[in-house]
């Protein structure tokens, strides 16, 4: 299904929240990308899209869960500011795709179901879970992947579009860890190892690709600095091997501490 468009009233609306006026959009002209690289953009930038997508469910979810849990009325708010900054990102992304000569595609399935048996958890258990994977750990790795593209990107619309991405990512990471560092004190011995179960459940579709990716290469090529990838880098991409460099390195250095500190068991990065 193809990403639709509104007129009036939505799309003053659209335009007030998600911004971007500023941008010289003419400047990403798919006319000056040879064609390899323009569609491996598209489907790049498409694929981010989804992705974010994803992320405005998973909020939305998530104020639900925090609502039921009578949490504080702070934490409301930043939920919702998180769930307005995920539907920025994925309309920028949209427009990224859009004028690379693509059209922008939703997610398929549409809806993410989640499992029976976390929807029959308590509110509070489901957000504590919502937390710890989405909040904490995803968007750890997240921040870590696009500060790795906005540092090394040329061209200034792919580069201010990381920047305004990456300038509220990192705040949904902060937000993350604390939320769970509270939730955490209005549960037993079991809801620490069910956070400590989340975690891996969390990481686990993250270290299994790295890990095989990283294993196809030498060891000693097994370093950032021999992936510098420069054309790529010029529109926001990357290999699948700095990628996966990039997801390990966060794991490792910041995941696992954070997880250690907080007393949940720690899996292997």
């Amino acid at each position: 299904m193809k990403v639709r468009h509104a007129g009036a009233p939505f799309r003053a609306l659209h335009d007030a929240l998600v911004g971007g006026d500023a941008l010289d959009w003419s400047l990403l002209d798919p006319a000056a990308i040879p064609e390899p690289l323009l569609m491996r953009a598209q489907t790049a930038w498409n694929g981010r899209a989804q992705s974010e997508y994803k992320s405005i469910q998973v909020m939305a979810r998530f104020l639900s869960e925090v609502l039921a849990s009578g949490d504080p009325i702070e934490v409301h708010a930043g939920v919702v500011m998180a769930i307005e900054d995920e539907m920025r990102h994925t309309a920028l992304c949209v427009r990224v795709v859009e004028r690379l000569g693509a059209s922008a595609s939703l997610p398929t399935p549409l809806v993410h179901a989640e499992a029976r048996a976390f929807m029959a958890l308590p509110a509070a258990q489901r957000a504590l879970g919502t937390a710890v994977t989405m909040l904490a750990i995803n968007e750890t790795v997240s921040v870590a992947l696009i500060e790795d593209l906005r540092q090394r990107a040329t061209h200034p619309v792919i580069r201010a579009v990381l920047d305004a991405t990456l300038a509220d990512e990192d705040e949904h990471g902060d937000f993350g860890w604390a939320y769970v560092a509270a939730s955490l004190k209005r549960f037993d011995g079991e809801g620490h190892a069910y956070a400590s179960a989340c975690a891996e459940a969390a990481m686990e579709p993250l270290v299994a690709p790295a890990r095989a990716t990283l294993a196809t290469i030498p060891a000693h090529l097994r370093d950032l600095a021999h992936w510098p990838e420069p054309e790529l880098a010029h529109l926001g991409l990357r290999s699948p091997e700095r990628e996966a460099l990039v997801i390990i390195d966060a794991l490792a250095k910041q995941v696992v501490p954070k997880l250690a500190a907080l007393g949940l068991r720690v899996p292997k990065a």
